[in-house]
């Protein structure tokens, strides 16, 4: 075996250690909160002795650190993934909403959790912007959302620009994410957004 697969494979196997630590992590934030969950708490629940976690994180802060960068590149991912352009904007538009339930499904509670926490002075940034400001969540969603419009859709299917239209649609789709309890069927929920983002609430 030569020297840089041997460090590629250190490096392999220490990234998939990082990763089975967060999501450990996110499990015991979510169920004791950031505050209230302790280093020795997170190193249990990912199968540690607490000192050997410092091998992969340098403190609590970190790790809530790198959960919210790990959510925020699997927000990212939903908006890259290939899109069939022959389809109608509206089920391009359903398609990416489904993706995005889907992962909200699965980490509703840790995405409510970042954005609760970091109200609470959670020390916690994704890409340059302060969680600890309530618009920055939806900020970040709209940035990559304009970006898949571009990208996704054509002139004339847009009635405003990218930007305007990013704006609008976000807006409903965090509406809908914090009332999931009014709407608790996924599908019902991506048919209301999509139907508000294409037609507003005119007949």
């Amino acid at each position: 075996m030569t020297v840089r697969s041997s460090v590629a494979r250190r490096e392999r196997a220490r990234e998939h250690a990082r990763r089975e630590i967060l999501e450990a992590a996110a499990e015991v934030f979510a169920r004791r909160g950031y505050t209230a969950a302790t280093l020795a708490d997170l190193a249990e629940a990912a199968g540690f002795a607490a000192p050997s976690l410092y091998r992969y994180f340098g403190s609590k802060e970190e790790i809530f650190q790198s959960l919210v960068e790990m959510l925020g590149a699997e927000v990212k991912a939903t908006f890259e993934c290939p899109v069939d352009r022959t389809l109608p904007f509206g089920e391009r538009l359903a398609a990416l909403f489904s993706g995005q339930q889907r992962l909200a499904e699965s980490r509703g509670e840790i995405f409510d959790l970042v954005l609760g926490n970091a109200a609470q002075g959670a020390p916690c940034t994704l890409e340059g912007r302060s969680l600890a400001d309530p618009g920055a969540g939806i900020a970040y969603y709209e940035e990559q959302l304009a970006g898949w419009l571009r990208r996704n859709a054509s002139q004339d299917e847009l009635r405003h620009g990218p930007d305007v239209a990013a704006r609008a649609i976000a807006g409903i789709v965090f509406a809908y994410h914090h009332r999931r309890g009014e709407h608790p069927d996924p599908a019902e929920r991506t048919r209301l957004v999509i139907d508000l983002a294409l037609h507003g609430v005119s007949p």
